[in-house]
C-alpha cells in the first residue's frame, strides 16, 4: 500500500510538473504587452503548466542573441529579426504574432501635419538606425538624401521643441503621452505604405520547440487567453502594468486598450485568433526584404520554417 502510494504521489507531481521560461520584450513594459502580464496576473500560463518570467527590453536589447544563447526561451522581435537571423544560421522560430497591424508610424505637430508618406521630404525625421521599414519608404516614394534622418532616442524631447519635427513612434503609445504634455500631435501608420510585417511577434528557438513543443502550446494558450482578458476588462490589469512600469498609469492603460485592440484584433486574427500568422503575410515581407537588400538576394530562405502558427488556437 505504501509503495502504491508513493507512485500515486510521484505521478501527481510529474503530471503537475511547471516548465520554468523566461520571456524578454522588445521594450519597456507598456499596454502593447498587456495581455502577457494578464496571462501572468490571473495565473494562466501556471494553470497550464509553465511558469513564466517576463523580462523588460530597452534600446539595448537583442532579443535573438539572448535566444541564441539560452538566456531566455522565448523573446518579442520583429520579423525582420527572425528573417535575418535564419539567413546567418541561428534558428530561430515565431510562434505567435501578437499585432496584426503593424503599430509604427510617424508622429507629427498637429500644427504642421502630413497626410502622405511623400511629405516627409524637407522634414527632419527620428528614426532608429537600421530601420528596415524606412529602407522600404525610401525606395518607394523615393526619398533618399531628402529628408533629414536622425538617431531615434526613445525621447520626445527633441521632437517636443521642434515644431516641424518628425518621429518614429508607436501609434498605441507616443501619441498619449504628447497629449499629456499639451502636445497636439497626429500620426501616420506606416503599414499604410504596404509594409506591414507582424509586430511584437512572440519567438523561440528550434531546440526548443522540438524538446518542449507542450511548454510553447501552454505559453501561446495562455497568451492568447492574456489578451482577451484584457481586452474584456483592461482596468482590471492596470495595476500590474504599472508596477512592471511606472509610466504605466490607468489612464495611459486604458487609452492604450483601445489602440491595441483595434490592430490586435483584427484581419486574420478575427476568424483564426489571435496571434495568428500565415505563410502569404510572412512571404510578402521576406520578398520586401530582398528587394530592398536587407536580405542576400543571392540565397534563398524557407518562410515556412520561420514561423509556426499551429499553436494558435482558432476562436
Amino acid at each position: 500500500m505504501k509503495k502504491l502510494f508513493t507512485l500515486a504521489v510521484l505521478l501527481f507531481s510529474t503530471a503537475f510538473a511547471q516548465e520554468d521560461v523566461t520571456m524578454v520584450l522588445n521594450w519597456f513594459p507598456e499596454t502593447g504587452h498587456a495581455g502577457f502580464y494578464a496571462a501572468v496576473q490571473d495565473g494562466l500560463y501556471t494553470a497550464k503548466g509553465v511558469n513564466v518570467t517576463i523580462q523588460p527590453g530597452g534600446p539595448d536589447t537583442i532579443g535573438a542573441t539572448l535566444l541564441a544563447t539560452g538566456k531566455v526561451q522565448f523573446a518579442m522581435l520583429g520579423a525582420t529579426e527572425v528573417l535575418l537571423a535564419r539567413e546567418q544560421g541561428i534558428p530561430l522560430v515565431a510562434v505567435f504574432g501578437t499585432f496584426q497591424n503593424n503599430p509604427q508610424g510617424f508622429m507629427y505637430h498637429a500644427a504642421n501635419p502630413i497626410s502622405s508618406f511623400e511629405e516627409l521630404e524637407g522634414r527632419t525625421v527620428a528614426i532608429s538606425p537600421g530601420a528596415a521599414y524606412w529602407d522600404f519608404l525610401e525606395n518607394k516614394y523615393e526619398l533618399e538624401g531628402k529628408v533629414q534622418v536622425v538617431n531615434y532616442s526613445g525621447s520626445l524631447s527633441e521632437w517636443a521643441i521642434d515644431p516641424m519635427a518628425i518621429t518614429q513612434n508607436y501609434v498605441t503609445a507616443e501619441p498619449y503621452s504628447a497629449d499629456k504634455e499639451g502636445l497636439a500631435n497626429g500620426s501616420l501608420l506606416i503599414a499604410d505604405s504596404g509594409y506591414n510585417p507582424y509586430a511584437d511577434i512572440i519567438v523561440t528557438t528550434e531546440e526548443f520547440l522540438a524538446s518542449n513543443p507542450e511548454a510553447v502550446q501552454a505559453f501561446v494558450e495562455a497568451s492568447q487567453e492574456g489578451y482577451e482578458a484584457f481586452f474584456a476588462d483592461p482596468a482590471k490589469y492596470a495595476a500590474t502594468l504599472q508596477t512592471a512600469n511606472s509610466e504605466n498609469t490607468e489612464d495611459v492603460v486604458l487609452w492604450g486598450a483601445e489602440q491595441i485592440k483595434a490592430l490586435i484584433e483584427t484581419g486574420d486574427a478575427t476568424t483564426m485568433g489571435i496571434g495568428i500568422m500565415t505563410q502569404e503575410r510572412w512571404q510578402t515581407v521576406y520578398d520586401q526584404l530582398k528587394e530592398l537588400g536587407v536580405l542576400q538576394a543571392d540565397t534563398e530562405l524557407d518562410v515556412t520554417a520561420a514561423f509556426n502558427a499551429s499553436f494558435v488556437p482558432a476562436p
